[in-house]
């Protein structure tokens, strides 16, 4: 068989046909979703939360995030357990809306122990809610799951 331009340009085709197609398979296979189903009403409202998360600021150092052998420690400060009557601990995994992970917390002894079996390895924003005299608060904190 002879190598002619012909056959370099038969084969060029074939082979960026194919690498499309791969890309297209490839492409098609991804998960797509937004992180959240009303991601636009949210974005519109955000002057709402803006509100809140400077109300919040002054607590950003009364919750602490603790990585441990087999648990998350999620530890509030006194004040914020005496006036609190429960924390919402939303666990947000940004790749993944499927490993979100959420639990509720009577902070009576000032801690909660989370298991790490329920959450898979990698990042995540703990989302740490709560109301006090009618006002919503909330502070994030970044957290990876090893």
């Amino acid at each position: 068989m002879k190598f002619n331009w012909g056959t370099g340009i038969l084969i060029f085709i074939i082979l960026f046909l194919i690498i499309t197609i791969a890309g297209v398979i490839f492409s098609v296979r991804q998960n797509n979703d937004l992180v959240e189903k009303d991601y636009y009403d949210k974005g519109a409202d955000y002057s709402h939360q803006i509100e809140i998360n400077k109300r919040s600021a002054i607590y950003q150092d009364s919750i602490l995030l603790t990585d441990t052998e087999n648990y998350i420690v999620v530890r509030a400060c006194s004040e914020l357990s005496k006036s609190t009557a429960s924390i919402t601990v939303y666990f947000f995994r940004p790749s993944d809306k499927e490993k979100d992970y959420t639990i509720e917390f009577k902070p009576v002894n000032d801690s909660l122990l989370v298991e790490k079996s329920k959450l898979a390895h990698g990042r995540y924003l703990a989302k740490l809610s709560w109301e006090k005299d009618s006002k919503l608060y909330m502070i994030e904190k970044d957290i990876f799951v090893k």
